[in-house]
């Protein structure tokens, strides 16, 4: 963030200096410049250009809010809430496929598609169109744009919009009542926790799966895991997915990379499900379903690599120590050097990064206290976890940090030190 004495026209000359820089990087990479229409191509996806929006976010939000001012910067902030009252309209009521791709369609038609009278369609219609999400080419005609027509056109995106728009918004409204309780505000909101909440509702497990795709397609965060690590040279290639869901990011590792043979494991028959309605036959022999619960003793003890990803952000401190614990016993039986891959939000030191992108960090540790009371973590907090798990964990690579970092981890057994039996006091 620029500092308070940063002036106005510093400000702007930074961000026609990095809008220049932007320009010139899409020209480079032969991307045409991005507009509203719904053929404008995506942004590119590589790091040189995430930094330069990043920092372009920056200098501009910084120039917004101070010419806003506090007042009117809290003013609109604090009605934003009625945002995404909008686009709970608009999910709930599936405008987004009820518009057509390709043409606009008329305020009453769409009405009558939807169910719903023309006032409150056409009220949540043009709150949206000051966001360029859907847009209003003559009166009472409505048309997609760029930012409306990738959730008419992709389920999983559209799962992940809803999931948060429904079961999430409705507990974080309930953040605070839930602290004071001494309950997550998912459960202080729904009656019980999350996962038996998906639990007791196979519709709303399903919806939760396919979200959990939409966000790893939101974030680019297959891409990444799939350039970030080395997965062409791991020897022998067995990889055990611990609490991979309904296998989405197995499934494309193995297609990527066709060394690799994973076991998928997770607790919940419905998402192991999720996997049954795919088609995996160019992937028959080389991936496979697992059901189990990682808090107890790993089964696999023959893998090349444990990879787990996005669960211990579910989970608090001693709750991760014994999902870390139940790992060591199958590790010590495979060869040295076999690496735990943790694949996971790694929030950076407050104020060592652009604010932009430690601003999106951060609305994922509340999420994670939303949902389950749980937390996003440090590079130095996975640290201690490891080390309170086993003290011959040892972290070392960082591969990636932020959105999804990724940790190299080993089970040092040369180590003097030894761990107490599995299954001591920590266990729940």
């Amino acid at each position: 963030m620029a500092s308070n004495a940063s002036s106005l026209l510093n400000l702007a000359q930074t961000i026609n200096t990095l809008t220049s820089d932007i320009k010139s990087h899409l020209s480079t990479t032969n991307h045409p410049e991005p507009d509203f229409t719904t053929s404008s191509a995506d942004v590119p996806q590589d790091a040189h250009y995430a930094s330069l929006r990043d920092s372009l976010n920056d200098a501009a939000l910084d120039l917004l809010q101070l010419v806003n001012g506090p007042k009117q910067h809290f003013r609109r902030f604090l009605c934003s809430h009625n945002d995404l009252a909008a686009y709970q309209v608009a999910f709930s009521f599936s405008f987004f496929t009820h518009v057509p791709e390709k043409e606009p369609i008329s305020l009453s038609a769409l009405a009558e598609k939807v169910g719903l009278d023309e006032d409150r369609v056409g009220r949540t219609l043009r709150l949206l169109c000051t966001q360029h999400v859907f847009s209003e080419p003559s009166k009472n005609t409505f048309a997609h744009t760029s930012s409306s027509i990738i959730f008419a056109r992709d389920k999983d995106l559209r799962a992940c919009a809803e999931y948060q728009l429904d079961e999430m918004f409705k507990a974080a409204s309930d953040t605070a009542s839930g602290i004071r309780n001494g309950k997550s505000p998912f459960e202080e909101r729904h009656g019980v926790g999350l996962f038996e909440f998906y639990g007791r509702d196979p519709k709303l497990a399903a919806r939760f799966a396919s979200a959990m795709t939409g966000v790893a397609k939101l974030d680019r965060q297959i891409s990444e895991l799939l350039n970030g690590y080395p997965w062409e040279e791991l020897e022998g290639g067995k990889v055990v997915d611990v609490g991979g869901g309904s296998g989405h990011v197995s499934i494309a590792l193995a297609r990527a990379f066709p060394n690799l043979n994973i076991v998928v494991q997770d607790a919940s028959p419905q998402m192991l499900a999720q996997a049954q309605q795919l088609d995996l036959s160019d992937l028959v022999g080389r991936i496979s379903f697992m059901q189990h619960n990682f808090f107890t003793a790993q089964l696999v003890e023959d893998a090349d690599a444990y990879f787990i990803r996005q669960c211990l952000h579910n989970w608090s401190d001693e709750q991760c120590v014994i999902i870390l614990k139940a790992l060591v016993p199958a590790m010590e039986k495979c060869r040295p050097g076999t690496p735990l891959l943790i694949n996971d939000t790694i929030i950076p030191a407050h104020g060592t990064g652009k604010w932009f992108q430690e601003h999106g960090l951060r609305q994922m540790d509340m999420l994670m206290l939303v949902a389950l009371g749980a937390k996003q973590r440090t590079e130095e907090e996975f640290r201690q976890l490891l080390e309170r798990a086993d003290e011959r964990f040892e972290i070392v690579k960082v591969h990636s940090e932020g959105t999804m970092g990724l940790l190299e981890v080993h089970l040092n057994m040369e180590s003097a030190n030894r761990p107490k039996p599995f299954g001591g006091e920590d266990r729940v």
